[in-house]
Order: structure tokens, then C-alpha cells, then sequence
């Protein structure tokens, strides 16, 4: 499109039209305050190159974009990054065209700055990268964002606290309701996520067995997907747990659920006897999924094959057992090369 002379102002300017790789839409694009002809010109050509980039769509619909293109399993997860879009990426409703790599620096720096966990700064910063990335792959847009990078974790800071059977049989003895005191031992010896016990009916338990095909967060919003397909699982009880769960079976019904009865245990609650547990006993405090950590860190240190624990926790892959558990792996390393000096001794 032609360049104009600005009669009143003595400038000139100029006026594209150009189509939104997102939207598909045609929208004019106008650029006034030029002193020559000639620099309008210019402009002018610069933007007919350099349109496709050019769109209206905000991060946030983006993200929404991205959301839908990485068809999570739960609507949790959805609503989770949505919630961490609202409340730490700045420039959320900016159009992606007009986020630069300033803008994206300064967000860094002072997400960095932020009083939160370096796991929390990390997700942040890869769901910007994440949409950042889906937005080049499909709509030809510059990932400006590829230059940002992970944090490391301090690991003293981010060290996983778990507790030994004893520090757990002290903790328990200090829980004196029967459905909760039943609850915290079965995920302590199953490593059982809090979800996926919630939701245990007596019908998934059959003779020392137990089958994880579902979760539950609250109970109005029902049963949930489980976090990954690998999660499904049936998983064997020990012989004390598996008394324990007869007893509770053998006075509910096939619909109730094994832990609280016509009713799963909210989680406030769930959450409300744990920290008075911890309080009463004076064992340290640990957070409630920190029972799947310990249930698996004592079982490495009792030199559990990590294939077979994998599969008992529901990972997706041994290199994930491997890399959540490397601190008790390397403990199991020391404790081996204790037994090799040994045996050369003898």
C-alpha cells in the first residue's frame, strides 16, 4: 500500500494490511510520524516482510491454545497452569508480536527474585518456553522465549524429607481417629498417592490386592483421571496391611469407599490430623505426599529392586524412579562400598 503525506502534521505515514497467522484475520496496520517519504517507505516494505509475525492473539489465548494441543489427562492440570498464568506471568494479556526479549528478561529476573520454591520458578518458566515453542512449530511466530533457562536447585533447600518406620510409628500413635490413622499407614506402606487412596472403594480390593484405576480431589467433582496411564495399576499388600484393610472391608459396603466410608475423607481434613499428628508426636514436618517419598526411599534402603518399585509406584519409566530418588540411591551406593571392603577384609 502507497505511503501518505500528513498535510496538518508535515509528517508522513503509512498503512499496511496484513493477515494474522493465528487468527487468520486482516487487520490495517498504520505508522505515523515519519519525516521523509522515504523512511515511511521503508517501514512499509520492513512490514510486508516481517507480518507473518505479526499477530493479535495474547499469551493467555496462546496458552489456551497450548492447553488444549497437550490434552492433559485431568482437568486439574488445565486450571493449574491456567492459575499460574494469572498469577505470574505478566504480560499475559500482551499480544504474542509485541512480547520481545526484553520483556521476557525482565519477567525473568524477577521471577528469580520471587519468595517461591526453584520447582514453581521452573514450571513458570518452562510453560512460557512451552508456548513460546508451540506457538513458532505451528504458527510460524519467532520463539523469542528459547533463551530462557531452567534454574538449578539448591539442594540443601529442595532436599526431600522423609521419615523412617520408626519416626512414622511415633507420628501414628499420635493419630487418634481410626479412619485417618488408617489412611496415613496404607499410603506409608503403599507409597500410594493421596488422591488415589481417596478414592480406593471396597469393590478395587480383592483378597491382599488392591486395584488404583482413579482418583478423587473433591467429591463433587468425581472420580479423576490418575496422573499418567502407568499410574493404573494393582498393587499387593503386605500381610499386616492386609489384615488391617479386611477388617475395615468386613463392615462396609461393596460402593463404600475403604477410607471414610459412603463418603471419601475430605482433604482439608485429611490434611487438618496430619499436622496435629505431627505436632503432638514431635516427629519433623513432612508434607502428606511425602509418605509415597519415604514409603519409597525406605524400601530402596532395604535394597528393593528399583524395577520393581517403579512399577509399584506407578512411574511411567525407571528413569523417573531413578531420578526422584537419586539422594537414597546414593546412600545405597555408600552402603555397597561399605560391603565390598568388607568382603576384600575377609
Amino acid at each position: 500500500m502507497p505511503v501518505y503525506k500528513d498535510k496538518e502534521r508535515g509528517t508522513w505515514f503509512a498503512k499496511i494490511s496484513a493477515k494474522d497467522p493465528v487468527t487468520g484475520k486482516y487487520k490495517q496496520i498504520l505508522k505515523r510520524g515519519f519525516s521523509t517519504k522515504r523512511e515511511a517507505s521503508l517501514w512499509e516494505s520492513e512490514q510486508n516482510v516481517s507480518s507473518v509475525s505479526q499477530t493479535s492473539i495474547t499469551f493467555r489465548e496462546m496458552d489456551e491454545k497450548y492447553i488444549e494441543y497437550k490434552n492433559a489427562r485431568k482437568q486439574s492440570t488445565k486450571d493449574q497452569e491456567r492459575s499460574r498464568v494469572n498469577k505470574y506471568v505478566t504480560f499475559a494479556d500482551v499480544p504474542m508480536s509485541k512480547i520481545s526479549k526484553t520483556v521476557l528478561m525482565e519477567w525473568y529476573t524477577s521471577l528469580i527474585q520471587m519468595d517461591m520454591s526453584t520447582s514453581l520458578k521452573n514450571y513458570c518458566i518452562g510453560m512460557v518456553r512451552g508456548v513460546f515453542r508451540f506457538a513458532h512449530e505451528f504458527y510460524d511466530l519467532p520463539n523469542d522465549a528459547a533463551f530462557l533457562k531452567k534454574l538449578k536447585k539448591d539442594k540443601k533447600k529442595d532436599e526431600m524429607l522423609t521419615w523412617t518406620p520408626e519416626e512414622f510409628n511415633q507420628f501414628i500413635q499420635c493419630v487418634h481417629l481410626a479412619h485417618y490413622r488408617n489412611i496415613y499407614t496404607f499410603m506409608f506402606w503403599t507409597g500410594c498417592r493421596r488422591g488415589e487412596a481417596l478414592a480406593l472403594r471396597k469393590q478395587d480390593y480383592h483378597n491382599g490386592t488392591i486395584r488404583i484405576h482413579h482418583q478423587i480431589k473433591y467429591e463433587k467433582d468425581g472420580f479423576i483421571p490418575l496422573k499418567t496411564d502407568s499410574s493404573e495399576r494393582t498393587i499387593t499388600l503386605s500381610g499386616p496391611l492386609k489384615a488391617s484393610v479386611d477388617a475395615i472391608a468386613a463392615q462396609i459396603d461393596e460402593d463404600d469407599y475403604l477410607f471414610g466410608f459412603e463418603h471419601p475423607i475430605p482433604i482439608t481434613n485429611l490434611q487438618r490430623y496430619f499436622t496435629r499428628g505431627i505436632k503432638e508426636s514431635g516427629v519433623k514436618k513432612i508434607r502428606i505426599h511425602d509418605l509415597r517419598h519415604s514409603f519409597a526411599t525406605n524400601m530402596i534402603h532395604a535394597g528393593v529392586n528399583i524395577v520393581a518399585l517403579s512399577k509399584y509406584l506407578g512411574h511411567s519409566t525407571i528413569q523417573q524412579t531413578l531420578e526422584t530418588y537419586v539422594h537414597a540411591l546414593e546412600k545405597t551406593d555408600n552402603e555397597m562400598v561399605r560391603i565390598i571392603e568388607n568382603l576384600q577384609k575377609a
